[in-house]
């Protein structure tokens, strides 16, 4: 199978090279030449090159900066070319209705978005495991990575993560953390969100979230996501009736600690040698699936709107300092 795969930074790069790993053949469509190609993919930079020359493409995997995300899906659907669009969908809520819409009025069905972390087996245990834990009373969720040293050999002041005309922002870039939060307990009623830049770092974009979820049980979920933390973070702590479960992304364990035991159970350790990039392997099988009509998609349109309206929501209740409901907001 033939597929094309829409910009070439950090990710861009990893599905290029996961597609190739799985038998299948690469084409790049780039949106400049500021990097070189030292894979030896076939390369074009515009969408009439691509489809004057590439007799037909199988599929698109669309990792260019979320700016131009909305003109690449409507270029796609408009060809009727499969896609696996990288998260963030688009840069704001409206953007992604105007998505939503253009798929509607096409009946486009064949597409899959970008949340890998779905496929994280840390993730996909604690999904199944909830039940068990009874009421949930309260969830703690934090991602945090200093961002000059998240991308090995990258300039970070190029990267989409600090320009703000390319779609970045740190609640933007780490949108898997809403995904997986509504995911495990539902969308909410109410978000409290703060964003800003309060660093020294040479970027345009947020490098702090801080935002409460309420819902209508009680429950709440505190989300803390920055570009600062010099030791990487990633994790969640889940405060429940029948425990407290705590998954910690580097040490690779999920843990359980329930009253009157010193020592918490540990529920799930992933082997030292398990490589993170298994989960985009996972997410590129599902999707060709989804190309050649025999699996349906890891997530549909609903669960991407329900994302977009929380990032939306943080953002509108950091700007006017107030408790957003999501309902009277962005109605049903």
């Amino acid at each position: 199978m033939k597929f094309l795969v829409i910009g070439y930074g950090s990710i861009g790069k990893r599905h290029a090279r996961n597609i190739k790993f799985l038998g299948h053949e690469v084409i790049l469509l780039r949106h400049s030449r500021d990097t070189i190609n030292k894979d030896g993919f076939d390369e074009y930079y515009s969408y009439e090159e691509v489809l004057k020359s590439v007799d037909s493409i199988d599929g698109a995997i669309v990792c260019s900066p979320t700016s131009c995300h909305l003109n690449d899906v409507n270029i796609l659907v408009d060809n009727n070319i499969p896609f696996l669009l990288e998260k963030p969908p688009t840069v704001d809520y409206q953007s992604y209705l105007e998505m939503v819409k253009f798929f509607k009025q096409r009946e486009f069905s064949r597409y899959d978005i970008g949340f890998n972390l779905r496929f994280c087996p840390a993730l996909k245990f604690i999904k199944e495991y909830l039940p068990n834990l009874g009421h949930i009373y309260a969830s703690r969720v934090s991602a945090g990575y200093y961002l000059p040293d998240w991308r090995e050999n990258v300039d970070y002041r190029t990267t989409n993560s600090a320009r703000k005309e390319l779609g970045g922002g740190v609640h933007i870039e780490l949108i898997h953390e809403i995904d997986y939060i509504i995911w495990f307990f539902g969308l909410p009623e109410k978000v409290f969100g703060y964003t800003n830049r309060i660093s020294i770092l040479e970027i345009s974009t947020e490098d702090i979230c801080v935002a409460v979820f309420q819902y209508g049980n009680g429950s709440v979920v505190e989300l803390h996501l920055d570009y600062l933390s010099q030791k990487n973070l990633r994790g969640c702590q889940i405060i429940a009736e029948h425990g407290t479960m705590e998954w910690d992304f580097i040490e690779g364990k999920v843990k359980l600690f329930v009253k009157g035991q010193k020592i918490p159970e540990e529920l799930l350790s992933l082997d030292e040698d398990y490589d993170f990039n298994e989960t985009y392997i996972e997410e590129l099988e599902n999707f060709i699936g989804v190309v050649n009509r025999k699996k349906s998609k890891n997530i549909n349109i609903q669960d991407a709107v329900d994302s977009m309206k929380v990032l939306e929501a943080i953002k509108l209740s950091s700007r006017e300092g107030r408790v957003i409901n999501l309902l009277e907001t962005f109605g049903g």
